[in-house]
């Protein structure tokens, strides 16, 4: 949805004095989710996760495809699947 947002931004002000602030939000569109990511990486480090933390990061995985959620979840031992349903390895 932040993507979307600063690329509809990026097309609103492509016009006239706005052309600046266009490039700025179309790359910001574009590297929203690493972004996020990075962002996520830092706060999650220095948190123990539990039961409820990787659900919500399955839940994450689910809503975005996010290929960063997707490894975190093999760490943990969840084998995500799109289908909604989760297959453990231990």
């Amino acid at each position: 949805m932040g993507g979307r947002a600063y690329g509809t931004l990026a097309q609103s002000t492509a016009h006239g004095r706005g052309r600046v602030l266009a490039a700025v939000f179309a790359e910001l569109a574009e590297k929203f989710q690493p972004m996020v990511d990075a962002l996520n990486e830092v706060s999650e480090s220095s948190c123990a996760q539990s039961d409820r933390d990787i659900l919500r990061l399955y839940e994450i995985w689910l809503k975005t495809g996010s290929a960063r959620c997707y490894a975190q979840l093999k760490r943990f031992g969840v084998d995500p699947t799109s289908a909604g349903g989760t297959a453990f390895t231990h």
